[in-house]
């Protein structure tokens, strides 16, 4: 049982070991080359439940650590599309302030060999205002010119090839002019965080919250670094709040239930790993992973067993994909040796 449990850590190590900035657990895709970039893209329409299509609607992309990248504007024919995106996980958000349609997220992967993606939304109403979830108040803020204007040169900077050391100066000189200047504060920490610099994110993405506190993306981001500085219970706690924000997320339901696991607390872990997969549709091969390793903990082998056999289906290319097999046979015959006592 020792090498059995040996061997798991050691894939958990190789699966989730070195970049907790993607989604939940996976290492950062690899950057693609400038020139692939360009043929990127990921497309689709917005309607109503109908199949009408609704113009004029916002929709976001956003990225491995549910910081908004890039926003546009339906057509009239509802059309969106995103370009010039590299490989990676993305989630595309139609945002609904103002009418009576309930906002949709949707999971997009974008993988070598299929730049691509097209997905759709059909958009329902609210059928009662007083049991739809919202993602709270817009926050506003009066900017000073001299500090938008260092922000809005930031943002243009950080899109570009290897010109995210002067973005970052811009985005910092934004934050000298006006020291609670969320927008900034945000962007700048959620970008230390996708680029693995946890302790520079950490008082940045505090003083965001402090802000802003149903600032959803300071939250995720903060609860990264503090899991990645080995702050667990503060990493619980802000995933909880972000969670509690946003309770459609794939991801911060998958976080939760990933730190609630590390500190001991499996029934609830098990609850938000659940809702995630449900939310991901059962198709996120990280939720079966952090599923895997919690029936192994809680000595329920024949779930962990079938977990991992999700997982392989969904990612059968892993590279530890013989290591995974033996360990579902292993969990098998544990499992059998179980209910026989």
């Amino acid at each position: 049982m020792l090498l059995l449990v040996s061997i798991f850590i050691t894939l958990f190590s190789v699966s989730f070991g070195a970049s907790f900035g993607a989604s939940a657990g996976s290492p950062s895709p690899p950057r693609a080359s400038v020139h692939l970039q360009a043929f990127n893209s990921i497309t689709g329409h917005v309607s109503d439940d109908r199949r009408a299509p609704l113009n004029e609607f916002q929709v976001e992309l956003l990225n491995d650590v549910d910081s908004v990248i890039q926003r546009t504007k339906t057509d009239s024919s509802g059309l969106f599309m995103f370009r010039r995106l590299t490989v990676g996980t993305f989630q595309v958000r139609v945002q609904t302030y103002g009418t009576s349609y309930i906002s949709q997220t949707r999971r997009v992967e974008i993988s070598r060999g299929r730049g691509f993606e097209e997905v759709d939304f059909f958009l329902s109403m609210r059928q009662s205002t007083s049991k739809t979830a919202t993602r709270g108040a817009i926050f506003v803020q009066e900017v000073p010119e001299p500090a938008r204007k260092q922000f809005e040169r930031g943002v243009a900077l950080l899109q570009k090839p290897n010109q995210r050391q002067e973005g970052l100066e811009s985005l910092k000189r934004a934050i000298e002019i006006f020291p609670a200047y969320f927008e900034a504060l945000e962007l700048l920490g959620t970008d230390y965080v996708l680029h693995q610099d946890y302790e520079a994110a950490m008082p940045v993405l505090t003083k965001a919250v402090e802000v802003n506190r149903r600032a959803y993306p300071s939250l995720y981001a903060l609860s990264i670094a503090q899991f990645n500085l080995k702050q667990l219970n503060e990493a619980v706690e802000s995933m909880r709040r972000a969670v509690t924000l946003e309770q459609g997320s794939v991801n911060a339901n998958l976080w939760l239930g990933m730190l609630l696991r590390q500190t001991q607390k499996p029934d609830e872990a098990e609850t938000y790993l659940k809702r995630a997969n449900q939310l991901g549709g059962s198709k996120v091969p990280d939720i079966h992973w952090q599923l895997a390793l919690l029936f192994n903990q809680l000595k329920r082998y024949g779930e962990a067993a079938d977990e991992l056999e999700q997982f392989l289906k969904i990612q059968p290319d892993s590279k530890d994909r013989e290591l995974i097999r033996k360990l579902i046979e292993r969990f098998r015959k544990q499992s059998t040796r179980t209910a026989k006592q």
